[in-house]
């Protein structure tokens, strides 16, 4: 093992505990449901149309008993006919504005941080909660995110639960923009985005209103599929942006993408119109 190496392992073994106290709601709602928010489901695609083929239509069908909601599909230079794909079967949807469909050929590897960046931005809803292609909201998810947001009105995380994240995390637009300053684009190829953002806003006096195992689940698929990442051995960039995290956090940097043009973006919106973002 070399000196980096044992360095890294350190900074992981300390650990984020020490500067940032889990803020978790215990799970019993108090506030009765008397606002309706809308909410934006933001999905980021590289390379993965076999996986959306299989969850999109079904998330959209299982949450139409939530009438206030936007689903935004970002196609993040995805090189399997995802365009004509989305053409094919949405533009019912994209017509009557259910659904915002960008398209941007810029990026040659994937990031989780900055396609999540650009989905949360163009996302138009009060709400604004990431899922990922490979998973299945079940029914009922955007509901019960709303009775979520009305038990926690402000500074509100939410999640799947504190480990097994996965892109399953939401907050309030402008607090994702205003105060945490969108994912830490520090943070490159894969690992640790999500949780760098839930312990910044931790550190921020956010609390966690989890939705647990009933939503978003999984569907059978590569579990680290590494052919768009610039990077191949995840295993070491997650390591690396944990340490990467573990120090912004200890300086007090809790708003991240200070002074840079996060989730920048040219983009094509419903096939037509362009956008800078």
């Amino acid at each position: 093992m070399t000196i980096k190496d044992e360095w890294i392992n350190w900074c992981i073994n300390k650990g984020v505990w020490e500067y940032v106290e889990p803020n978790i709601w215990n799970g019993k709602f108090t506030t009765e449901v008397t606002k309706q928010y809308k909410i934006s489901i933001v999905t980021t695609c590289m390379g993965r149309l076999h996986d959306l083929k299989q969850t999109l239509p079904k998330n959209i069908e299982d949450n139409k008993d939530y009438e206030n909601i936007e689903w935004v599909l970002v196609n993040y230079n995805s090189p399997d006919g995802m365009e004509e794909w989305v053409k094919a079967n949405f533009m019912d949807m994209i017509e009557t504005g259910k659904l915002v469909y960008v398209h941007t050929t810029e990026p040659v590897y994937y990031s989780m941080a900055h396609s999540r960046n650009i989905g949360f931005k163009v996302a138009t809803g009060e709400i604004i909660n990431s899922v990922d292609g490979d998973n299945l909201t079940n029914k009922g998810f955007a509901t019960y995110v709303n009775k979520l947001a009305n038990e926690q009105p402000r500074k509100a995380i939410f999640a799947k639960g504190k480990r097994m994240m996965r892109g399953r995390l939401g907050f309030y637009k402008d607090e994702f923009i205003n105060k945490l300053g969108g994912y830490s684009e520090d943070l490159g190829d894969y690992g640790s985005e999500d949780h760098d953002i839930v312990h910044r806003a931790w550190a921020l006096g956010y609390r966690m209103m989890w939705f647990g195992g009933k939503y978003c689940t999984l569907i059978k698929s590569k579990k680290h599929q590494t052919t768009n990442y610039l990077s191949k051995d995840w295993k070491y960039t997650e390591s690396r942006n944990k340490v990467i995290s573990l120090l912004n956090i200890a300086w007090g940097r809790y708003k991240a993408n200070n002074k840079l043009h996060w989730g920048k973006a040219n983009l094509v919106k419903n096939f037509t119109e362009e956008i800078s973002i």
